[in-house]
């Protein structure tokens, strides 16, 4: 499970132009798996390349990978942290149905298992915004987003709260709310310099091209900042 770690830890700390490293690291794990015959890790290795295919932007295999994890899941929490990734990426590639029934079950099996960073209300809300937008939906996702955010239920990984962060200045900028996506979009800049992910100093960066100079700025000094650390 070497190779598939360390995909999952590279697909965090590289920019997007460097995240199919990632993806061929987790690709190999698929390999030592499938020797084991163990529906389980089968399903966590599919799971996790089909998330590194997502980041690549390689949306179709993407897709492919997290519905067969789907489907080979043995049991209920293994199926549950599949959903929010396949939502993600089937919101991704527009395909608006497969998204919609992902995120419905997804919501559904949330009573019925433990929380993860993943699997909890506030990412949920998180995906369901990110999805409805790329799925041409904005009325929606701005709709969905008049009501307040759940507080995330456990203690998540930080890029979880930058990812948020993101996706509501996003949701702010679309509505017409200028002042609060700055807010927001500053304050994820902020906490992706401080934790080291270019992926999403660059997301920052295609969310207000033509718009807000100086957080697409801050977001350039940032990521040059990282690109120089990386390459150091």
């Amino acid at each position: 499970m070497t190779a598939l770690n360390l995909g999952t830890a590279l697909g965090n700390v590289l920019p997007e132009e460097r995240l199919a490293t990632a993806a061929h690291w987790t690709a190999k794990s698929l390999d030592v798996v499938r020797a084991f015959d163990d529906r389980a890790l089968t399903a966590t290795a599919l799971r996790m390349h089909g998330n590194e295919l997502r980041k690549a932007g390689l949306l179709g295999a993407a897709v492919g990978r997290l519905s067969q994890a789907a489907a080979t899941a043995p049991g209920t929490e293994q199926r549950a942290a599949v959903l929010p990734l396949l939502a993600r990426a089937a919101g991704a590639l527009g395909k608006a149905m497969l998204f919609d029934h992902a995120v419905r079950e997804a919501h559904q099996l949330l009573d019925t298992v433990e929380y993860t960073s993943i699997v909890n209300p506030s990412a949920l809300y998180e995906i369901h915004l990110r999805g409805l937008i790329s799925t041409g939906r904005t009325r929606d996702a701005i709709r969905h987003a008049e009501a307040a955010p759940p507080a995330p239920p456990i203690a998540v990984a930080p890029q979880w709260r930058v990812i948020a962060l993101i996706t509501t200045g996003r949701v702010r900028l679309l509505a017409g709310d200028s002042r609060g996506a700055t807010q927001l979009l500053a304050a994820a800049v902020r906490e992706a310099l401080a934790q080291r992910l270019p992926h999403q100093l660059q997301r920052v960066q295609r969310t207000i091209v033509g718009r807000l100079p100086d957080i697409h700025d801050a977001a350039t000094r940032a990521l040059a900042q990282l690109r120089t650390e990386i390459a150091a």
